[in-house]
């Protein structure tokens, strides 16, 4: 989007738990967010729950100075048509979301996009990527999503799912179940949910991972608890620690061998 529109950019983020909104006003290299507004989101909000948070965000903001309005996606985003492809965590699929956001807030210019990929090219607009032209972003928060930028552009690939690095296979033999029907992958082994399972089991002295084992682990604390945990001498916790580097760590590998990048950015919750 040009940057010379008045007024500033309405932000959306939809996430999965909850929904952020804040008014961002751009001055050339620089963004800067004022008040922002938050929603909480219950586990499989449908699309009506999810207008109705937005709408009730935005007007926690209580300002109309915008003609344009942002949103990132958690999942799959087509900018072009404007439409929701798919969100694994929700479940919503097919939602034109730019076409019922322009039912409710008018004539104003809307774009959409993946989280991740959104992350990245901020880091690329505003942040540490400014001079670097080839690079992989990481964002690593309930799930793992990966954003890819090569000879200074965003990189989607033929539909749109480059750098999905949260499904490689990072565990020789078994790991944990992944929610794309696998073992072992990235998302499944170093995002916040495996980092809380990954305790309960070692906190345990339980060695083997199987179905068994996480049956009986119910976790009691999140990723940053755990790390807090670590830092204090906590010898499960820093066996955790340990192992989400290492699965974190061979994923770049990959990447890295692959692409031959120069640098690599990491982001989100957990980070």
């Amino acid at each position: 989007m040009p940057d010379h529109s008045p007024g500033g950019v309405l932000a959306i983020d939809i996430g999965g738990s909850k929904i952020l909104a804040a008014i961002a006003q751009v001055e050339g290299s620089r963004c800067r967010f004022g008040q922002v507004a938050s929603r909480k989101l219950p586990p499989g909000a449908d699309p009506a729950f999810l207008l109705s948070a937005i709408e009730q965000a935005v007007t926690e903001l209580e300002t109309d100075d915008f003609q344009r309005i942002g949103v990132t996606i958690p999942g799959l985003a087509d900018p072009k048509s404007g439409i929701w492809v798919y969100a694994p965590f929700s479940g919503i699929a097919n939602f034109p979301i730019v076409r019922e956001l322009a039912n409710r807030f008018g004539d104003r210019l809307i774009a959409i996009d993946n989280d991740v990929n959104a992350c990245a090219w901020a880091e690329k607009r505003f942040g540490a990527a400014r001079d670097v032209d080839d690079f992989l972003w990481i964002t690593v928060s309930n799930g793992i999503g990966g954003g890819l930028v090569l000879g200074g552009k965003l990189y989607r690939g033929v539909s749109g799912c480059a750098a999905e690095i949260g499904h490689f296979n990072v565990v020789e033999r078994g790991g944990f179940p992944c929610g794309c029907g696998r073992y072992g992958c990235l998302e499944a082994e170093a995002a916040g949910p495996g980092i809380a399972k990954r305790y309960e089991i070692l906190s345990r002295g339980i060695c083997e991972i199987n179905e068994d084992a996480l049956s009986l682990c119910t976790p009691r604390f999140s990723a940053q608890k755990i790390c807090e945990l670590a830092r204090t001498g906590d010898e499960p916790a820093r066996q955790v620690v340990e192992i989400t580097g290492d699965r974190l760590g061979k994923a770049v590998t990959y990447a890295v061998n692959l692409l031959n990048l120069p640098a690599v950015f990491f982001g989100g919750g957990v980070m």
